[in-house]
């Protein structure tokens, strides 16, 4: 109960703060005169205030109980409620339209402070009349302050680090760019007053009893919420991003460079080659978007907006992870982070070179199945079953059939559970029991990669994972050789990548430690830094695109802050579940190893693992959120309503055998799905193609096609026309490495690709943007081979009866 004395100087404050108040809006300069209608209008309403507090301080001199009437719980509610109306009132008046708004908010700013101010003051008096204030509700939490001081100091002695040597701020010469798509900062208050408001919620209004029902309700509208939200994002955002242009003369994005890549793969199925008779990377996404095209055809609005409701889970996934490793409240905080950056980067998409999930890219994808894979080795790590052990395993060479280079994350697990299981205190039982899980582990993983390594045997003679030797991509990388043909078709040996090791250790420490560092540095910066914001109707300022390594003080303060709080989410994280808690520490650590060994990181490279930043700093503001309550005398232990075991009842009832040949049943999937269709361009002979021709109208005749096409230099072939787009002479896409069918070059033309039983860049000269060259049509080309793609001089697609010519066959290929 606070002292009359308390209550004195509170009465004093109000005050004096409404007379600061007044002295700043007097500040202001007046339009029409000293007494404006604002001034005239305002003035009253602040001495009223201001002459209110000084009476009521009169009135309630020497009454022991004085300012009693604001203990009721009600005002504590309508005290909040304003605080937040006011709050919320001050940033849509300076930030909705600041054109049209900035000169009502510079009148109305000091009053709505001082409004802001007193309403806040007032819940937090009411809170400590009614509960008291007890400093002493945290003398059990010396652990966690104690592992919090170890956690921080740790993150500060790598901050310094960082400043001192550079690294990690140092731009490499290899695949160097700017952070990823930061939450913006409106945002991130949202997602904090959302957790708030659930906290209070959980702590005032929720019933036990009703758990279940929340456990099913409250993941379904974190799925619907983010679903909808990204949806509702028009496609038109894509228009000019890299991996979805949208070119005439089509309006769907097209997918382009990486996600050209997985798509024409995943179309190699449809027609039956077979993912054109390759290794292909990735092949679980490859084969999702077959499944995609299997449903939905070459309708890419409705390809995007499935997978769109399928990635809406990693924002759920993130919630239970959440919960498991501290509270309901936590998840919601950490989910609405994940809804708030994907929109933002929805948003901007065009104008960054981000992966959102309206692109075919897998790095959302492989950030879904991180988290996933990370909640299954928890649940591993704390039953220590057979079962438990199995999942995790399969589920972990899932992981590799999407992203291969996550098998660096294995140490950093097979670590965190030598520590789990208590193998450094040397027993010899609790070592058998790590070794036994570890292997029942690999076992499973090695079950479920087993039919794509079979598979890849048979198809190309060697068991790989991915198109490319790792040991070629590791030495390309590490050398900085970028050249492709170093992973592609020269195959180095281990001894060599070993050589280059032992050569100079500091030549390939320094850029591994760099890139590693880089991948940390990225997931910090997914929160914001304070940087110019011209409104919520403004475009977005992207002050991460040119981030040179410096950080203003301002910045510097917030960033120390930012490692504050993700070391106190740390610190609860091992405060309630020891090593488990550490686990998505552990996933990032690995991952973010595999970027400094491949050396590469930055924008999308982050993606699948800078999450985990902005989930231990949502749960370190849980975490302080309830300590506060903890001095206003709530029991913050009754808030930490985690994750039921009901998952534990489900895995009880599955056998060992049905769960492995599940996984190997999902494992085979890629292999599965070759075969179905038949090939669909098997006889390309000149003579079955000129009779294809014969049947066009206005075709050229025989005898021209056959003396055409006795040149060597020609090509005549069918297949199907991939991603057709047109562009005026001098324009094109422009990248490191652009497709040579989308390459500028200086005349106008349409550019396209041609998939049969391999995939060729082809070229079409023409004036006519209108002319008919549809998606995914059949098309039979004849043109002149250049050294990188076919100059076409007849395309026909026999199902239209349509033909165009962009040179008489009369002309040969060679000048």
């Amino acid at each position: 109960m606070p002292s009359p004395r308390v209550r004195a100087w509170f009465i004093i404050l109000c005050a004096g703060e409404g007379v600061i108040a007044l002295a700043k809006f007097l500040s202001i300069p007046s339009e029409g005169g000293f007494l404006s209608p604002a001034r005239l209008v305002l003035i009253p309403v602040f001495l009223v205030l201001i002459l209110g507090w000084l009476y009521l301080g009169l009135r309630l001199q020497g009454v022991p109980r004085g300012l009693d009437v604001i203990s009721r719980p009600s005002i504590t509610w309508i005290a909040a409620l304003l605080s937040l109306t006011f709050g919320l009132s001050l940033f849509l008046l300076r930030y909705l339209d600041p054109d049209r708004f900035l000169p009502y908010y510079a009148r109305l700013s000091p009053l709505l402070w001082y409004l802001f101010l007193l309403s806040l003051q007032i819940t937090f008096l009411s809170l400590l009349i009614q509960n008291g204030f007890h400093p002493e509700a945290l003398q059990d939490k010396e652990g966690l302050y104690a592992s919090f001081l170890v956690s921080f100091c740790i993150l500060s002695i790598v901050l310094i680090f960082v400043s001192v040597t550079k690294l990690g701020i140092t731009k490499d010469t290899v695949y160097w760019g700017e952070p990823g798509v930061p939450i913006p900062a409106w945002l991130l208050a949202a997602a904090i007053l959302i957790g708030a408001g659930f906290l209070y919620y959980e702590s005032k209004l929720f019933k036990p009893d009703r758990a279940q029902t929340l456990n099913i309700l409250l993941p379904l509208l974190i799925w619907l919420v983010g679903a909808v939200l990204w949806l509702l994002v028009p496609i038109s955002t894509l228009k000019n991003s890299f991996y979805a242009p949208i070119t005439p003369p089509s309006v769907t994005p097209f997918p382009y460079s990486d996600a050209g890549f997985y798509d024409y793969l995943a179309q190699s199925l449809l027609i039956g080659t077979d993912y054109l008779g390759d290794i292909p990377a990735r092949p679980l996404y490859v084969t999702f978007l077959a499944f995609l095209h299997f449903l939905f055809g070459q309708d890419y609005i409705k390809i995007i907006a499935a997978q769109t409701l399928v990635l809406a889970l990693f924002p759920v996934a993130l919630y239970w992870l959440g919960v498991r490793i501290h509270s309901r409240s936590a998840g919601v905080v950490i989910a609405s982070f994940a809804i708030f950056r994907e929109l933002a980067s929805l948003w901007i998409s065009s104008d960054t070179r981000t992966s959102v999930t309206k692109m075919f890219l897998t790095d959302v994808p492989t950030a879904l199945v991180i988290v996933v894979v990370c909640l299954l080795a928890m649940s591993w790590l704390e039953h220590r079953n057979t079962k438990s052990a199995l999942i995790a395993g399969g589920a972990f060479g899932l992981l590799l059939l999407l992203r291969t280079q996550s098998l660096l994350i294995l140490p950093g697990l097979f670590v965190l559970a030598w520590f789990v299981y208590g193998v450094y205190g040397g027993r010899g039982r609790r070592i058998r029991e790590w070794v036994q899980a570890c292997l029942i582990f690999c076992t499973m993983l090695a079950l479920t990669i087993a039919p794509w390594m079979i598979r890849n045997y048979v198809t190309a003679g060697q068991f790989a994972l991915d198109y490319m030797s790792p040991t070629s991509v590791l030495y390309s990388q590490l050398s900085g050789e970028t050249d492709l043909t170093v992973m592609g078709a020269e195959k180095v040996e281990g001894n060599q990548l070993l050589a280059l090791v032992l050569k100079n250790p500091s030549a390939v420490s320094g850029p591994v430690l760099n890139h590693f560092l880089n991948t940390q540095i990225g997931g910090l910066l997914a929160l914001p830094l304070i940087a110019p914001f011209d409104g919520l109707l403004a475009p977005i300022q992207l002050y991460w695109m040119e981030w040179d390594g410096t950080l203003a003080w301002y910045n510097l303060v917030l960033v120390i802050l930012y490692l504050a709080v993700i070391a106190m989410g740390m610190s609860a994280g091992w405060h309630h579940l020891k090593w488990i808690g550490l686990t998505p520490l552990a996933f990032n650590l690995g991952y973010a190893l595999s970027n400094g060994i491949a050396r590469f990181s930055s924008w999308r490279y982050n993606l699948p693992v800078d999450w985990v930043a902005y989930f231990y700093f949502g749960i370190g503001v849980i975490e302080i959120l309830l300590h506060i309550a903890r001095l206003f005398g709530e029991r913050a232990s009754e808030l930490l309503r985690t994750q039921p075991t009901e998952s534990r009842k489900l895995t009880s009832k599955l056998r060992p055998l049905f769960l492995a040949s599940a996984f190997v049943l999902v494992g085979a999937l890629p292999w599965m799905a070759e075969g179905i269709v038949s090939p669909r361009y098997t006889d390309q002979s000149a003579s079955t193609l000129e009779q294809e021709l014969a049947a066009i109208p206005n075709t050229p005749s025989p005898m021209d096609v056959r003396a055409f096409t006795s040149q060597p230099e020609s090509f005549f072939e069918m297949g199907r026309l991939l991603y057709p787009r047109f562009f005026t002479r001098g324009k094109g896409i422009a990248s490191s490495n652009p497709w040579p069918a989308y390459q500028i070059r200086d005349y106008p033309r349409f550019g396209f690709l041609l998939l049969n039983d391999d995939v060729t860049g082809a070229v079409f000269a023409s004036r006519e943007a209108t002319l008919t060259f549809p998606h995914a049509a059949d098309a039979i080309i004849l043109g002149c081979k250049r050294e990188d793609h076919v100059e076409v001089r007849l395309i026909a697609f026999p199902e239209l009866d349509v033909l165009h010519t962009s040179a008489p066959l009369t002309e040969p290929c060679s000048p």
